[in-house]
């Protein structure tokens, strides 16, 4: 047993194309003892219109289940070997249909000896208890209902959100608050003297005068935060909103906004504002109307960087 074999479902496709390379070269022999000049990949073409006389190419490749170009791939291949023909459909003319053509329907006459030997050859192989065939009918009707990649996606974010927690700023978060901050700031902007001021001491530029910091948490580990000063009656700015790197495609810094707007509408506010730059936060000015902020004339931005003014009304 080779490692393959020892890591399960994680080499499934490795396996299968295994498989399928060696029916396939055994196939190959298997023609080649006839003298039968044939490739196995043709096979589903050149079956499914020995059953079906003719198709159009979209019919064909639903037949087959393959997807488009590759059904037309395997067409201009045979066409070139004489094995199909195509012509156009006397009830619509746009649209193109293929057949087999003579010599195909000869090298099928010669071929289907052949193939019942080869169909009774693999049901002696794949007829154990653990049937290969039922079970790949079980696999593809479980890839109809959710293929591979949303089953990824499902499950790296069900893990994501069982790991997330968003919770309230605590003094032991001051360092996380400033180091994520300054990081994204300083990757794009110029740290300005008001960042300093204000990552310095979160607590007496926001949570003094009844504002708020959020900070998300993944496996406890501080991984994105966000705040809110208070500016006026019922209007917060909200501010310094910023998700780590490593964790960033996983959809906290929207699972952030909608957070830090409950905050805001549990503080009271009737409006929050926000300051951001178009180029260098296009992606969170995306996230900022997806979450229902409109843009408003920029008045009153403490930052240079800033070009954008933006508030969503509570």
């Amino acid at each position: 047993m080779n490692i393959f074999n020892e890591i399960g479902a994680l080499a499934i496709s490795t396996r299968l194309q295994r498989l399928s390379d060696q029916f396939r070269r055994d196939g190959m022999l298997v023609y080649q003892t006839n003298q039968i000049d044939f490739e196995p990949k043709w096979f589903p073409v050149i079956y499914a219109l020995h059953i079906q006389s003719s198709l159009s190419i979209l019919e064909l490749s639903e037949e087959i289940g393959y997807a488009h170009p590759s059904t037309i791939g395997l067409l201009k291949e045979l066409e070139k070997e004489g094995l199909v023909e195509s012509f156009k459909d006397e009830k619509d003319e746009r649209k193109r249909m293929v057949r087999l053509t003579a010599k195909a329907r000869e090298l099928v006459i010669k071929m289907q000896p052949v193939w019942d030997k080869m169909r009774m050859a693999a049901e002696e192989i794949t007829n154990t208890a653990n049937n290969l065939l039922l079970a790949m009918d079980e696999t593809e009707y479980q890839l109809k209902k959710e293929g591979f990649l949303d089953r990824y996606q499902r499950l790296n974010k069900e893990e994501t959100d069982s790991a997330i927690m968003v919770v309230d700023y605590e003094p032991a978060y001051a360092q996380a608050f400033y180091d994520m901050n300054y990081a994204w700031i300083s990757e794009t902007y110029e740290v300005e003297p008001e960042d300093e001021k204000v990552l310095s001491d979160p607590e007496k530029y926001y949570l003094k005068d009844g504002g708020a910091i959020l900070m998300v948490l993944y496996d406890g580990e501080p991984v994105g935060t966000c705040a809110l000063k208070l500016t006026g009656e019922g209007i917060f700015e909200m501010s310094k909103m910023t998700v780590s790197k490593k964790m960033r495609g996983k959809k906290i810094g929207e699972l952030l906004g909608n957070a830090i707007i409950k905050k805001a509408a549990e503080l009271g506010a009737n409006k929050v504002i926000l300051y951001s730059n178009k180029k260098g936060s296009a992606a969170g000015i995306n996230l900022y109307r997806k979450l229902g902020f409109i843009e408003v004339p920029l008045i009153g931005a403490d930052y240079k960087r800033a070009d954008i003014k933006m508030e969503l009304d509570l």
